[in-house]
């Protein structure tokens, strides 16, 4: 029994030595929002895959107008998109290229099905030629979004500072 009170009692001294105090450390909402770089700037043209695309700065801000859907009231951000095909052939590009990430680092769900214009939807482009669609982005608050274009051998990321 006295073992058991030895035991317990070094136990509880080593716990007590070996503990440090939690730091908690403040979020610079700056130095994290520099962390984020854009490869090109919005409205500089760039080349992936077989086209040639452009994001513009944000066109407005919207509110989802659908009375029965779940998306009713959610204010979004339309972006300009234009994209050229250089490609021989009809294409356009698969909303499965992009990703989207709202102002906390989250991937966030495009809300082009809801317009007739958007990218997410966009019909072929006969070689050479162009067009301009859009991203309905959900707003989640303010801060820096990013859209990567990842065709799986590169990635290609566009930053856009929003301010509501």
């Amino acid at each position: 029994m006295r073992l058991l009170k030895y035991i317990v009692l070094l136990f509880s001294v080593l716990i007590l030595v070996g503990c440090e105090p939690v730091k908690i450390e403040k979020i610079d909402k700056k130095k994290t929002e520099k962390e984020i770089k854009s490869d090109y700037d919005l409205g500089q043209a760039f080349n992936f895959i077989n086209f040639e695309i452009k994001v513009n700065n944000i066109d407005s801000f919207l509110t989802i107008d659908k009375e029965l859907s779940s998306d009713h009231g959610l204010d979004i951000i339309k972006v300009p998109v234009e994209i050229k095909n250089l490609s021989d052939e009809d294409s356009h590009l698969s909303m499965f290229y992009y990703k989207i990430y709202g102002s906390k680092n989250k991937e966030v769900s495009s809300k082009g099905s809801y317009y007739n214009d958007s990218l997410d939807y966009s019909p072929d482009l006969k070689p050479g030629e162009s067009y301009t669609r859009y991203l309905y982005i959900p707003y989640d608050g303010d801060g820096n979004y990013v859209l990567e274009f990842n065709n799986f051998s590169s990635k290609i990321k566009i930053v856009l500072k929003v301010s509501k």
